[in-house]
């Protein structure tokens, strides 16, 4: 039979567990929940504890093969970011798992004192190089780059952009601690580094202003009048142009 995902509501709680089964033998509406009940640990105790009936459970979506059902399941615990959040009962995508305060300690423990041999430094230098990462180029999925992917050639609108920037605050991923930038030390030596870095890159060649204009060319970008220069500058540039406008008195 079909491949399949599903999604399982612990009602009590308001809890979720977005999954995939390959292995079944009948229709999925025949094995969810009547014979399959998650392989998840954290489920299978709420069930223990509250019973089956205490959740909603619905089959999302079918696949011809099981590499598309995973394939499928990794992109959407990915985009809800289920492993940030309470609110899914999911403690691992594709394999990595959360460690827990627990583990980490058991992990510092066992490691406390022990001596790293060459040939373990080397293996981990090697396994962070080149296509060896799994961050590398080569290593990125094919199937939603470029033309393949949902969003090429297209805009959120500025509903969506709200949206996102809603559930964005609402879920403080990007704020106070939570911003990556907020632990970052703006020293003297790292401010001179910088400018070092834009001293140094040089004026752009022709051949990377055609590529730019190409690139920007037909394309539709809200604008901003400037009171100073009397143009209509677009939004994005408009943020460092305003202030620093050499008509500005």
């Amino acid at each position: 039979m079909k491949a399949y995902t599903y999604l399982i509501t612990h009602k009590p709680t308001g809890q979720k567990y977005y999954g995939f089964r390959s292995a079944n033998t009948v229709e999925p509406e025949e094995d969810l929940w009547k014979r399959y009940f998650t392989s998840s640990k954290r489920v299978q105790q709420l069930v223990e504890e509250t019973g089956a009936d205490s959740f909603d459970v619905e089959v999302r979506k079918t696949f011809d093969t099981q590499e598309q059902a995973t394939k499928w399941e990794t992109k959407v615990l990915r985009r809800m970011r289920v492993l940030e959040s309470d609110q899914w009962l999911n403690q691992n995508i594709a394999g990595y798992i959360v460690p827990t305060e627990e583990s980490r300690r058991k992990i510092s423990e066992a490691n406390k004192g022990r001596i790293q041999k060459e040939k373990e430094k080397l293996q981990r230098s090697l396994s962070q190089k080149g296509s060896n990462r799994p961050w590398a180029k080569d290593n990125l999925p094919k199937d939603v780059s470029g033309s393949c992917n949902g969003m090429y050639g297209k805009q959120h609108s500025k509903d969506t952009k709200r949206k996102i920037s809603e559930a964005n605050k609402s879920s403080g991923h990007m704020l106070g601690d939570n911003n990556p930038m907020r632990k970052v030390e703006w020293t003297e030596e790292r401010k001179q580094h910088m400018k070092n870095i834009r001293a140094n890159r040089g004026p752009w060649t022709e051949e990377q202003k055609e590529k730019m204009a190409a690139k920007l060319r037909g394309q539709k970008r809200e604008k901003r009048y400037c009171p100073h220069c009397d143009r209509d500058i677009a939004v994005g540039w408009y943020n460092r142009h305003g202030d620093n406008c050499k008509q500005k008195g």
